[in-house]
């Protein structure tokens, strides 16, 4: 059964809700400049070949206990 998570990403200017299935979630790091946010990391590549990184507006023990 393929879980999805409902995630506020933060864009340079703007804040938008944004599914994420929960597979494809590979880390989640917290963030050095927010405690009240988190980076996850993508287990898939972008077209240039970079990994795709969201600053999520979530405390990253709140989206850790989430997805543990």
């Amino acid at each position: 059964m393929t879980k999805f998570i409902e995630l506020k990403v933060s864009d340079e200017s703007e804040t938008k809700t944004q599914l994420v299935n929960v597979a494809c979630i590979g880390r989640v790091y917290a963030n050095p400049q927010s405690n009240r946010k988190s980076i996850v990391e993508l287990n898939y590549q972008s077209v240039t070949d970079a990994p795709v990184y969201l600053e999520v507006e979530m405390a990253y023990e709140t989206l850790r206990a989430y997805l543990v």
